[in-house]
């Protein structure tokens, strides 16, 4: 049996309320033995991952932080620091597209490229510079994953501000990995395809949003904190600067679904 031992780690969880994959890497992370610092926008969402992992007796402290605002992010690490002492591992999960954040790029306002990117890159590379100071000045390198998306692979129809962003985190994941390999530090990203979190069965009413006659096309969220765990562990002691796409073949045939797909979400005018 192959096991993976954290113990003594403390793991820097962004986004890891919601009950969707924060919620999932933040238990993996701590069944494996190390402590959680979770990272959220409101108490209310870092309360319920706390309670989570207490009921199965793991440790967790709870940070309030709205990543898309620059000094906010600016001040997470820190604030960890001051608290735990310490940080060996570093998971970006915060991100996502909104509803109306969909449509063709001719009528994508200026507004909703920045604010994809505040969510998706802009808080990620800070958090990483800051967590990457700490470890190199600590000498023991530690193990960051970030969250990139299938809609990086490829075309991003109908929601190329994020493609655009997911796809700059793979490209950073690999200049980091470069510059910090010397200091023992290793920046991977992890690229999930159709997940079932809450928020997406709730838009879907339940239904896969992907499901195909021909084998299925979402992951659940157990399946990709797995691959935090394996990025955020020795067993992947050798690899730095790549990007594990996840997402049960989806990507080997197109980015999902099809153009039709898209065209169906597009918000329809008021």
């Amino acid at each position: 049996m192959i096991t993976v031992d954290l113990n003594g780690k403390v793991a820097l969880i962004c986004g890891a309320g919601g009950g969707g994959i924060g919620s999932a890497v933040s238990r993996c992370i701590a069944a494996a033995g190390a402590t959680v610092a979770a990272v959220d926008l409101n108490e209310e969402l870092n309360e319920a991952t706390r309670e989570d992992l207490a009921a199965e007796g793991y440790a967790c402290e709870t940070f309030v932080a709205d990543l898309m605002d620059r000094d906010a992010a600016a001040g997470v690490v820190d604030s960890v620091l001051r608290r735990m002492g310490q940080i060996d591992i570093l998971v970006n999960v915060a991100g996502g597209t909104r509803h109306h954040q969909w449509g063709p790029l001719e009528n994508s306002p200026d507004s909703v490229f920045r604010d994809v990117f505040a969510l998706n890159l802009d808080y990620a590379m800070r958090v990483c510079a800051d967590a990457a100071r700490h470890m190199i000045a600590r000498g023991h390198g530690g193990a960051m994953i970030n969250f990139a998306s299938i809609s990086a692979l490829n075309g991003a129809p109908f929601h190329g501000p994020y493609g655009a962003a997911k796809a700059a985190i793979s490209a950073i994941t690999e200049t980091m990995a470069v510059e910090w390999a010397r200091h023992g530090i290793r920046v991977n990203a992890i690229a999930p395809g159709s997940v079932r979190t809450p928020r997406v069965m709730q838009f879907t009413k339940g239904e896969d949003p992907h499901a195909h006659p021909d084998g299925r096309r979402s992951v659940s969220t157990a399946e990709i904190a797995n691959g935090v765990l394996f990025f955020a562990s020795e067993l992947s002691s050798g690899i730095t600067g790549q990007t594990l796409t996840i997402d049960a073949g989806m990507s080997c045939a197109h980015p999902a679904g099809h153009l039709f797909h898209f065209a169906e979400m597009i918000p329809k005018p008021a």
